[in-house]
């Protein structure tokens, strides 16, 4: 697969990069989001939508990022582009819902027409335009846009470098995953009250994990979990799965998520008990089996097959994986306020091609319904709720997630406190300081 070493690597050994701290202004100061916006999420490749959401002709979808509004569309030539949504008559939002098919794209406001290749195609009383009506230039604005990991990704710098030269460290230890080959199952949106950076930290370290996650320890091990940071701000963590954490006593039988684990691939619990520690080993082995009929196991190491991956590509994308699974975590700044942001959980599952069912993968989320598969799967409708919302359990984003939750707006408002100035890291949390890095890399490159 070629992948490059990362440039550190925090795990059994002790981290070989340096922790470097930091004040507390760019969680909630409104001059630091707004250079911000500048410095990052206007010259970044963000991960957008699935490939799946447009594959025919018609197909749209409108991503809100910040301030701005982005179009995706799929042309009648299948070729997909983006495009700022925002009619050239009056500057109204062009596309008001979040995906559809259409022939074009009607204004709401005075019925301007355009092409799903960004075309201007009419404009009412044409004859009434005094400086006429230059179509080439009143067509909507690009935005690039290009496909790597099962998404399109868009970026709204004039001048970004190619997208494959962003990811070219990524797309080696994620690509043969095959994202593009996974179903989509659920589509949540949750608005915090915190810094979007407070949310990508929190998912950026397994230093609290033992203290807010206690369920994990029932079937990964993030004490032996392995961390690696490279260049531009990406980073990996491996945190082993299908046994308990080492940190505490192995149980004598297997646990609850252990025990669900090995049913999905036909092992019977019982003949683990008192042999918990040969689990992981046993799930390998059923996994490699299943290569003739599910030749896609073929494409990882023993590790990858059990361990949970997850990879945060600089500068909000969150991806944790599993040869059956894929979660992307994204984050999107508020328009106007440094204390709110949004968290995207976009959940993909791998059906296997001899089940309806899919096999039950290494997180917390195995009480959740698995989708119903056919030929024909129909993309689910996107949720929308807030974070206190998840707080009443009206809505749930997985037992894990609603922990986070639960806090992260404490976090927000204690980074105000005049008895605060800023993070003390340990190196636990390099991925953390390692992102920040790139991040001040980015601001301080701005204000030269």
């Amino acid at each position: 697969m070629n992948a490059k070493q990362p440039l550190n690597q925090q795990g059994q050994e002790a981290y070989s990069g340096s922790i470097k701290n930091f004040s507390k202004e760019r969680y909630i100061s409104s001059d630091w989001s707004t250079r911000e916006w500048q410095a990052v999420w206007a010259k970044s490749w963000i991960a957008a939508v699935p490939v799946s959401d447009l594959n025919k002709p018609g197909d749209y979808v409108v991503f809100d990022l910040g301030p701005e509004s982005v179009l995706l569309t799929c042309n009648k030539q299948s070729n997909v582009q983006a495009f700022y949504n925002v009619c050239q008559h009056r500057g109204v939002r062009l596309v008001n819902d979040h995906t559809g098919n259409t022939e074009n794209f009607r204004c709401p406001y005075h019925s301007w027409r355009y092409g799903t290749d960004g075309s201007l195609l009419y404009a009412p009383h044409q004859e009434g335009f005094q400086e006429g009506l230059p179509t080439q230039t009143l067509c909507l604005p690009t935005v690039h846009c290009d496909s790597a990991l099962g998404f399109y990704w868009i970026n709204l710098d004039a001048n970004a470098e190619p997208l494959h030269a962003f990811l070219k460290d990524m797309i080696p230890i994620m690509g043969h995953y095959e994202f593009n080959n996974m179903t989509l199952v659920q589509d949540q949106t949750v608005s915090i009250n915190c810094n979007w950076k407070t949310v990508l930290d929190n998912f950026s370290e397994l230093y609290h994990v033992h203290y807010l996650h206690p369920q994990h320890r029932r079937f990964v091990d993030c004490t032996e979990s392995l961390s690696e940071c490279y260049e531009g701000g990406h980073t990996r963590v491996w945190v082993p799965g299908a046994k308990t954490d080492s940190l505490f006593s192995t149980p004598d039988k297997p646990t609850d998520l252990l025990t669900l684990q090995l049913e999905a691939f036909g092992l019977d619990p019982a003949q683990y008990e008192g042999k918990v520690d040969e689990i992981q080993a046993a799930i390998r082995i059923a996994k490699r089996a299943l290569e003739e009929t599910e030749p896609y196991y073929g494409n990882f190491t023993d590790e990858e097959l059990t361990d949970v991956m997850q990879t945060n590509v600089f500068p909000n994308a969150i991806l944790t994986y599993q040869p059956e699974m894929l979660w992307l975590m994204r984050l999107r700044p508020h328009a106007t306020d440094p204390n709110r942001c949004y968290l995207d959980k976009l959940s993909f599952e791998r059906f296997p091609s001899n089940t309806a069912q899919p096999v039950h993968e290494s997180t917390d989320n195995f009480k959740e319904k698995g989708a119903e598969h056919s030929g024909k799967h129909r993309r689910p409708e996107r949720e929308s709720f807030d974070y206190s919302d998840v707080i009443r359990g009206e809505a749930t984003m997985t037992e894990t997630i609603d922990q986070d939750l639960s806090l992260l707006a404490h976090a927000q408002k204690g980074m105000h406190s005049a008895g605060f100035e800023g993070c003390w890291l340990n190196e636990i949390e390099c991925r953390v300081s390692h992102f920040h890095e790139q991040l001040d890399t980015l601001m301080n490159h701005s204000t030269d």
